[in-house]
């Protein structure tokens, strides 16, 4: 469906290709509604390459982290019907909860949980959680050929929310800080959101978000049951990249029961414009009264700084004046998945985008489309990293390894006079933009990394991808 309702579709479609091209990406659906209509939705490419089906704005993707929106609304939901409050402490609901042992724990409350500032570092537990679902997937050999898949395979697979809280029982790392001091962002926690809600609400999350969320806001295509989009024809098939950026099918969606709330929600362009709709309407869906207004307010509110523009709320990211209004978004990640979903208050706009592979940045096909139908050249910034002169001694703090239980691997070296960063095996200039700041250039986008000092200076940390990376060696040995 092209609706003529939007004049800049025909420079949008073009951008879109332009992305899709540049970075092999198989399939993508858009979407872009105000308050009451749908202005423009469309497919883009294929949902299945190899049977040459095209992608459309009714294709279930994964939507990966958009998903935390979705525990953040189950939240205040469980608050509104008195079952919990944001304010109340983890332990209250979960009594077996410990990471740290000592007072920090019993401190965390479900606001730091919800806004990322509880304290837990990125763990490994992500992958225990999914390992199951990855027996027989390609990407298995593609992780074995790396030396990655060990990381998977050295502990127990974690089958439930039980096995989780006894995991971070165990697993032995730091907490970040005490709650409220830094944000790091948390599958974790918002796995344990997700098990909240369950006990509060005495059914499965699941459940919860089905009864009170998808069916009442009309999001009849989403779902948590993998064997209900495996047995969909509208479904996607899943592609990932090898080692030398070859696309493949991997056609295993990921799954983990013990995280269903941090990310594992799957749904179309449509159905998540829909849920824009409620946002837009104030907590209205289908001539029903959902939740209050305030609730939501609350939940778009900046809560604590997450980059140089940006402060994330319940679920929700927020960035304030853009060119005189509010973005209020979110992104998403996994094998197979990339996603991107928000709206604009002040216009009455919201858009999502979904591709069916992981690493493309939907998130500028995304702000394309707020960028034109605000008025805006389609390819304006969110924001832009500023120039900084730095030395080469104070440069040469930036030097080392960083590497976090949950998988990610940093390494940053000099090179011709030069600093560089290198993730994932992807290799990126490093522009410094402050005394503890750099720009680094990912996939066509930059972004901003934070150098966190210790004690007497040292940089002991990098706050990259949203996440607080510990320093492990003042040597690059990637």
């Amino acid at each position: 469906m092209t609706c003529e309702k939007w004049e800049a579709r025909s420079e949008f479609a073009e951008f879109v290709w332009e992305t899709m091209e540049e970075h092999d990406a198989p399939g993508v659906s858009v979407a872009v509604a105000d308050a009451s209509d749908v202005l423009y939705a469309e497919g883009f490419g294929y949902r299945d390459r190899e049977r040459g089906l095209p992608a459309s704005p009714e294709t279930v993707y994964g939507v990966a982290s958009i998903t935390k929106s979705f525990a953040a609304l189950a939240i205040m939901l469980s608050e509104t019907d008195g079952a919990i409050t944001a304010a109340d402490t983890v332990i209250k609901h979960l009594p077996e909860f410990t990471f740290s042992g000592d007072e920090w724990d019993r401190a965390m409350s479900i606001h730091h949980f919800l806004t990322h500032t509880s304290g837990l570092p990125p763990t490994g537990a992500l992958r225990y959680c999914m390992v199951r679902s990855m027996e027989g997937d390609p990407m298995v050999e593609q992780l074995r050929e790396a030396g990655r898949w060990e990381e998977w395979v050295d502990r127990d697979p974690i089958d439930d929310y039980e096995g989780l809280l006894q995991y971070l029982a165990e697993v032995g790392e730091s907490p970040l800080g005490r709650p409220g001091e830094q944000f790091s962002y948390s599958n974790d926690a918002y796995s344990l959101l997700g098990t909240i809600v369950q006990r509060a609400n005495q059914c499965s999350f699941e459940e919860y978000v089905q009864e009170r969320i998808l069916g009442p806001l009309g999001m009849h295509d989403s779902t948590f049951d993998l064997e209900c989009v495996q047995s969909c024809d509208e479904a996607t098939q899943l592609y990932a990249k090898d080692s030398g950026g070859d696309l493949y099918l991997s056609p295993r969606w990921q799954d983990a029961p013990a995280m269903v709330g941090a990310g594992f929600l799957r749904s179309t362009a449509l159905d998540l414009v829909r849920c824009g709709q409620f946002y837009l309407r104030g907590g209205e869906a289908n001539g029903r009264r959902i939740i209050g207004a305030d609730s939501l307010t609350r939940m778009a509110t900046a809560y604590f700084p997450a980059g140089r523009m940006q402060s994330y709320g319940y679920g929700l990211m927020i960035r304030p004046d853009y060119s005189g209004v509010t973005l209020v978004e979110h992104g998403g990640s996994l094998k197979g998945i990339s996603s991107h979903f928000g709206y604009v208050p002040e216009k009455g706009l919201t858009v999502s985008v979904l591709c069916n592979l992981q690493g493309v940045p939907v998130s500028k096909i995304w702000l394309a489309a707020v960028n034109l139908l605000l008025g805006l050249p389609i390819d304006e910034k969110r924001s832009e990293e500023p120039e900084y002169d730095a030395g080469e001694k104070e440069l040469s703090r930036f030097v080392g390894t960083y590497r976090s239980g949950e998988g990610a691997r940093l390494y940053i070296y000099p090179e011709d006079g030069e600093m560089y960063a290198e993730i994932e095996g992807e290799k990126s200039h490093l522009r410094p933009s402050g005394p503890d700041t750099a720009a680094i250039m990912s996939r066509g986008q930059e972004s901003m990394i934070r150098f966190i000092p210790g004690p007497t200076g040292e940089v002991r940390a990098v706050y990259a991808g949203l996440r607080i990376i510990p320093k492990i060696s003042d040597e690059p040995d990637g």
